[in-house]
């Protein structure tokens, strides 16, 4: 078993979509303050809880994911990850994980085992509902709250951290909806669930258009709470890369699919994070 395969395994490199996000409620929570150890441990949390709900998705994914073209050099499939290491590697990924929670704080590390039951759900919801998207999106939103309280173990009350529980949430499954696109006729022959089985794949976008919109929105709602030029800068080029990946995606290509979901989406988030990172400084400067 190599590095490499392990980084694909998990596909490591879709953990950009989440850890802006993840970071966004740490900096909600501490404003101005920077406190690096959480920080790293929140960065080792994210990368393993995820790392888990990856696993334990390819593990019930298997003998679906073996017969699907599209999937076949896939580490569980192709053999370079075994059965007895890939469960091997969940345990361990899970124990990463809880050691991480148990580092940061109390409230954090009890609120654990429920990250991992939403994690270990998502793939089984494929099975249950056409709407899993919004499962998953909301699945990953969560990290929002988890960044918050890895800094500030109390339940909040503040509007921003929901309205960007909401915003990640939203994105992601609007996203999602656009990824499942090229195994749609493999997924109607499997009884797999998702929207673009369920209306197609032209009334599925719409749906995720719709979706992107009130992401959309509700990103521009935050900004009466960070009424700063940075924050404001930022929604430019974001609302770009949505409509970017909605008008440059061409449903029948694999390719053009592939290019929306790494292409646009891999910059939002961390556009979003720099105008919340940036604005909250420039606020903190006007209240000194």
């Amino acid at each position: 078993m190599k590095a490499k395969d392990i980084v694909d395994y998990i596909k490591l490199e879709h953990t950009v979509f989440d850890l802006p996000f993840v970071f966004a409620g740490t900096v909600i929570a501490s404003g101005p303050h920077v406190y690096p150890v959480k920080i790293l441990l929140v960065l080792v949390a994210t990368t393993f809880a995820r790392a888990t709900g990856m696993s334990v998705n390819r593990i019930l994914g298997r003998r679906y994911d073996a017969i699907n073209p599209r999937k076949r050099d896939w580490a569980l499939v192709s053999g370079k990850i075994s059965m007895r290491g890939a469960i091997a590697l969940t345990v361990a990924f899970a124990l990463i994980f809880e050691l991480a929670t148990l580092a940061l704080n109390r409230l954090v590390l009890l609120l654990s085992p429920a990250v991992l039951a939403l994690f270990i759900a998502d793939p089984i919801m494929k099975r249950i509902t056409a709407w899993r998207h919004y499962f998953m999106g909301s699945t990953i939103g969560v990290g929002v709250l988890g960044g918050y309280l890895a800094v500030r173990p109390v339940f909040p009350a503040d509007p921003v951290l929901y309205l960007t529980f909401i915003a990640s949430s939203l994105w992601i499954a609007g996203f999602d909806i656009i990824y499942v696109i090229p195994d749609r006729e493999f997924d109607i022959r499997n009884g797999l669930k998702t929207l673009v089985t369920k209306y197609g794949v032209r009334k599925a976008l719409r749906i995720s258009e719709i979706t992107h919109a009130v992401t959309f929105l509700d990103l521009v709602a935050i900004a009466f709470y960070y009424p700063t030029w940075a924050y404001v800068a930022v929604l430019v080029p974001i609302l770009f890369l949505i409509v970017f990946q909605h008008v440059s995606l061409d449903p029948g290509d694999p390719r053009s699919v592939r290019r929306s979901f790494l292409g646009a989406n891999s910059f939002i988030g961390i556009l979003f994070f720099i105008g919340l990172v940036v604005s909250t400084w420039l606020l903190n400067l006007v209240a000194i």
